[in-house]
């Protein structure tokens, strides 16, 4: 894939806005603390056309994060309402995106770009009284990381959305009810009112299509050349301003004039469009600006927007595209979202906790639920990579082709592949050491493979055509059929994230049939599903829609036969949002403040704890199951809640679950880890009714079992080889005299310094820490300017190998290219192999994420 373009600019935290008094200073070797990268998107179009030049280092925009925080809101709407001003120059609020807004982030402009790039944003409509919310999140679509496709535009017909409705449906919705309460102090009744959860039987509207229109094959190919020259994709998830939507290829123009006898299609304006003129159907819920351009144009929105899109020369933006199964592992991970929403309890494991057995063996495959054969694939994978077997550690690490290293980023994985003795090398030890770890301790809270894989979901197309050429709609598929060629035939278990509720597991059939074949033959192999208009799989699966949206697809026998049959939970209000307010600078700022965190993480902890929690009592189950059903219908208002400006607030009974969270999540949650160890450590010496709480609990469910079962199977099974050998020679340049014990002995200080450093450092303040010390070893060069940069860096690989007690990541992160170059000189043989994919009944053969794979080549001589 060709890679996309990349960006710098600023990203500033308002504590240090306010502490320099809203007058920031930042010189240059200050920026490295401050700087990201971002892709290209029409934002960054936008701005090389205004300022007549590209540039890859933005000054025009900054970014702020300033995450809700009551102490400092009063600095916020100063910040808000008066901008700040860096190296001398203004800048003030310009927007956000919703991603943004769950990070507390706002986007800040350079004060003489606004008017121009505001009036941009807004394709020049002036808007008086809009839903805030909804508006900025329209606005800001072209905030989004795409491919810039530098085309004219395509003929777009816009059509309207369609809806219908699911007759007679058993859900579980919510419902206020008025309660009585008696205060046991006074004897003074007072009524109250609560959300509760109902379960009822009724009419459910859907809108089928919601997120998705079609394109030609010509199309296809014009998308794909903006992607990549490699792309196959049939799939492409757009941008353009107020325009947000997957569009898939089919060949419309065929079906539309033999099938359904139409040539003509009429548009959402009563225009009538010649079907051999169209290269995209599209539809309004794909046009975010549909109701601002009908209000000011009528019946010319469409024009007049197509108009203005040229005018400021706006382009459309890929953002996303669909994969071609060779291209996919065919297996992925589960998460304990999707775990704990399944049928896995072990009823071996609940008689152990039951009777505190403390002679129970969790590795004794008598005692194996179904969740531990879950894992098992997860856990042989790891004890080959652990075993020594190549090809699975290069496999591990992500490596395709070994043949050719521009493709691979890291430098510990080009060294591997170029000298086979640097397995034993003690930082790629280390490294590989680091990442089996990581990932046995994701084993730990769920994260165990599958057979199955993402697919990016659109609504029966054949429906859609009938819609678009106004014949009666039916489509092609029933009710629990879904169309992907990409798994067997049958069954398939269907799951999306956030994952709250039981119910939302859904059991299809994958479907084929002769029409089916004929028309959607292009499907194969593609990671795209195609969901039925007969049943709730829309509102089932989160409330999902088709504007990019993904779900797991999975065949594995025990994950579908350990549905839990429930009612589908399903909002009757999700169509609530925000009222429509005057769009100014005191109600952005009120937008603003009100939308500056992300509870969805949050809503899934507490579920998470409630499931978590077994019980035997029916009381109890049906507490926990209604309280889970009501935190599904919370998820679903906070995913929408930066767009509709409307969320509810947590209960107080539901709230107190948040802070006790089940022992196998504390593997997520390294810091809460580490405190829970160190309370453990100090209750060992107190007594029972001083001991300290650790806020962690522990139960018989699936997911605790499979912790100790991956805990027990790594202390007890897995032997990793700990020998290493010193690589010096192999990554020094031979050919220098490096000698000088003075610059050994100064180099040597700060790699010590910084080594104890690291053992106190977190992951998400290594890089500060790499910055920090790569500083000050250029400090130390510069003392050292009569000696050449070659030698002074060779100096620093030698002085790194010179200790086996110093840890070599800085010199890895600071001089790999340079250790690179040194490891292909000093290595006199390699085996110059190539990983390939090969037939299942290949003998030399490895399975590895459900594909074959083998070495092939011979060993040659380096000059």
């Amino acid at each position: 894939m060709e890679k996309i373009k990349m960006y710098s600019l600023l990203k500033i935290k308002i504590q240090d806005i306010i502490k320099s008094d809203y007058h920031l200073s930042i010189d240059d070797d200050s920026k490295k603390k401050y700087q990201i990268k971002l892709p290209e998107s029409l934002l960054f179009q936008q701005l090389n056309i205004v300022r007549g030049h590209d540039s890859k280092l933005i000054n025009e925009f900054i970014f702020v994060e300033a995450k809700r925080n009551k102490d400092r809101e009063d600095k916020l709407i100063k910040l808000l309402r008066d901008g700040f001003t860096c190296n001398d120059k203004k800048y003030i609020r310009y927007g956000k995106s919703p991603s943004q807004g769950k990070d507390g982030i706002t986007t800040f402009i350079q004060e003489e770009f606004y008017r121009e790039l505001t009036e941009r944003s807004k394709l020049g409509l002036e808007i008086e009284k809009c839903v805030i919310s909804k508006y900025e999140s329209y606005r800001s679509l072209i905030f989004s990381s795409c491919h810039i496709v530098n085309e004219d535009l395509p003929n777009i017909v816009i059509v309207d959305e369609y809806e219908k409705l699911i007759p007679n449906q058993k859900i579980r919705c919510a419902e206020v009810k008025e309660f009585e309460q008696v205060d046991k102090n006074t004897g003074e009744s007072k009524k109250y009112k609560n959300r509760v959860i109902v379960e009822d039987t009724t009419n459910i509207s859907i809108s089928p299509f919601d997120g998705f229109g079609l394109h030609t094959k010509e199309i296809s190919t014009l998308l794909r050349n903006a992607v990549s020259e490699k792309c196959e994709s049939i799939l492409f998830q757009i941008r353009m301003p107020f325009m947000k939507g997957v569009t898939i290829e089919f060949n419309f123009k065929d079906y539309l004039k033999n099938e359904l006898k139409v040539d003509k299609i009429t548009d959402v304006f009563g225009k009538v469009h010649n079907v051999d003129d169209i290269d995209c159907l599209w539809n309004t819920t794909m046009w975010k600006g549909y109701s601002y351009f009908k209000k000011e144009y009528g019946d010319n929105g469409w024009i007049k927007y197509i108009e203005s899109v040229n005018k400021y020369g706006y382009k459309l933006g890929v953002s996303k595209y669909n994969h071609y199964k060779d291209e996919l592992k065919l297996y992925s991970r589960m998460n304990f979202q999707y775990l704990q929403c399944l049928d896995l309890l072990n009823s071996k494991y609940v008689d152990k906790y039951k009777k505190h057995d403390f002679d129970y063996d969790i590795l004794d495959e008598s005692n194996h639920g179904k969740i531990i054969n879950l894992a098992k694939y997860s856990t042989n994978l790891i004890e080959n990579i652990v075993n020594g077997d190549k090809l699975y550690a290069l496999k591990f690490l992500g490596i395709h082709n070994t043949g050719n290293l521009d493709e691979i980023t890291s430098n510990y994985e080009k060294a591997i592949l170029i000298n086979d003795a640097m397995l034993d090398d003690i930082s790629v030890k280390k490294m590989l050491k680091r990442r089996i770890n990581k990932t046995i301790d994701m084993m730990k809270y769920g994260k165990i493979y599958v057979k199955g894989y993402y697919h990016t979901v659109v609504g029966d197309i054949i429906g859609y055509l009938e819609f678009c050429a106004n014949k009666t709609v039916k489509g092609c598929l029933k009710k629990e059929q879904f169309l992907a060629k990409t798994l067997p035939l049958g069954k398939v278990a269907s799951m999306r994230s956030p994952l709250v509720d039981a119910s939302e597991v859904n059991i299809v059939d994958l479907i084929e049939n002769e029409f089916i074949n004929k028309w959607f033959s292009h499907f194969q192999d593609h990671d795209v599903v195609m969901i039925n208009m007969y049943d709730l799989t829309m509102q089932q699966q989160g409330g999902m829609d088709m504007d990019g949206d993904t779900i797991l697809l999975t065949d594995n026998d025990i994950v579908i036969k350990s549905k839990i049959k429930l009612p589908i939970v399903v909002d009757m209000e999700d169509k609530k949002g925000a009222d429509p307010e005057t769009y100014d600078t005191e109600n952005i700022i009120k937008y603003e403040l009100n939308s500056r965190d992300n509870r969805i993480g949050e809503i899934t902890n507490i579920a998470t704890s409630i499931l978590n929690h077994y019980t035997e009592n029916p009381k109890w189950k049906k507490i926990n199951e209604d309280n889970i059903a009501m935190l599904r219908l919370y998820q679903g208002k906070e995913i929408d809640f930066l767009k509709t400006g409307f969320r509810w607030h947590m209960t107080k009974n539901l709230s107190k679950y948040k802070d006790k969270l089940p022992h196998f999540l504390l593997y997520n949650y390294p810091n809460k880890m580490k405190r829970y160890k160190k309370i453990k450590e100090i209750n060992k010496s107190l007594e029972n009714e001083d001991k300290i709480n650790t806020d962690s609990f522990n139960s018989p469910t699936p997911l605790n079992e499979l912790c100790e079962y991956i805990c027990q199977w790594e202390r007890k099974k897995l032997k990793m080889n700990n020998s290493v050998k010193n690589s010096q020679k192999l990554l020094t340049n031979n050919s220098l005299e490096l000698n000088d014990k003075r610059i050994i002995r100064k180099i040597s200080s700060v790699y010590t310094e910084f080594t104890e450093k690291l053992r106190e450092c977190d992951e998400d303040n290594i890089n500060e820490l790499y910055v920090e010390y790569g500083d000050k070893l250029n400090a130390l060069k510069n003392e050292t300017q009569s000696l050449p940069t070659d030698d002074f860096i060779n100096y620093c690989i030698k002085t790194a190998y010179r200790s086996m007690g110093i840890d070599k990541s800085l010199c890895w992160y600071l001089f790999g290219d340079e250790m690179i170059n040194n490891l292909k000189n000093n290595s006199t043989i390699t085996k110059e192999l190539k990983i390939v994919e090969c037939d299942e009944n290949d003998t030399d053969g490895k399975e590895f994420l459900g594909r074959y794979y083998k070495f092939v080549g011979a060993e040659v001589d380096v000059e």
